[in-house]
C-alpha cells in the first residue's frame, strides 16, 4: 500500500501515557485549575490528532472494520469531552481524577490491545489469515 505510515510510529501511544501522567501530577500537586485545564486540553487535542491519523490510515488501506474502530474513537472522545465539561462546570477534582484513573485508562488498554492491535496487523501487511473477526473485539468483524 502506498502512503501508509509506519505502524510502529502510528500506534506508538507513549505520548498519551506521558500526557495522562502529567495530568496526574497536576492533581497530585494541587495545581491551579488553569493548569489542569491546559493539561486536559492538551490530552484531548492529542487524542483527536492520534485518532485522525489512525482513521486516515485505515481509510487509505480500506481496513474492513474501520467504521467500528472510528466509532470507538468517537465514543471515547465524547465521554472525555463530557467529563471535561463537567469539570469546567463544577471544578470537582475527585470525579475527574477518578475518570482519568479508571474508565479512561481501562478504555485505552482495551482499545490498544484489541482494535489498534488488529488494525496495526492489517496495516502492517499481515493479511494472510486475517478474518476480520476477533473474540476480543466485538464489532470488528
Amino acid at each position: 500500500m502506498k502512503n501508509l505510515p509506519d505502524t510502529a510510529t502510528l500506534f506508538d501511544h507513549t505520548r498519551f501515557v506521558t500526557l495522562r501522567e502529567a495530568l496526574f501530577e497536576r492533581f497530585d500537586n494541587q495545581a491551579a485549575d488553569a493548569e489542569i485545564d491546559a493539561q486536559l486540553d492538551e490530552l484531548l487535542r492529542h487524542m483527536q490528532q492520534q485518532f485522525a491519523a489512525e482513521e486516515r490510515a485505515m481509510e487509505a488501506a480500506q481496513f474492513p472494520p474501520r467504521a467500528a474502530h472510528k466509532k470507538d474513537h468517537d465514543n471515547a472522545l465524547a465521554r472525555f469531552e463530557q467529563r471535561i465539561a463537567q469539570w469546567h462546570a463544577g471544578r470537582d477534582r475527585e470525579p475527574m481524577l477518578d475518570y482519568i484513573e479508571a474508565p479512561l485508562a481501562d478504555w485505552f488498554v482495551k482499545h490498544v490491545n484489541t482494535r489498534d492491535y488488529i488494525t496495526a496487523r492489517f496495516l502492517g501487511g499481515a493479511r494472510e489469515g486475517y478474518s476480520g473477526i476477533s473474540p476480543d473485539c466485538p464489532g470488528c468483524g
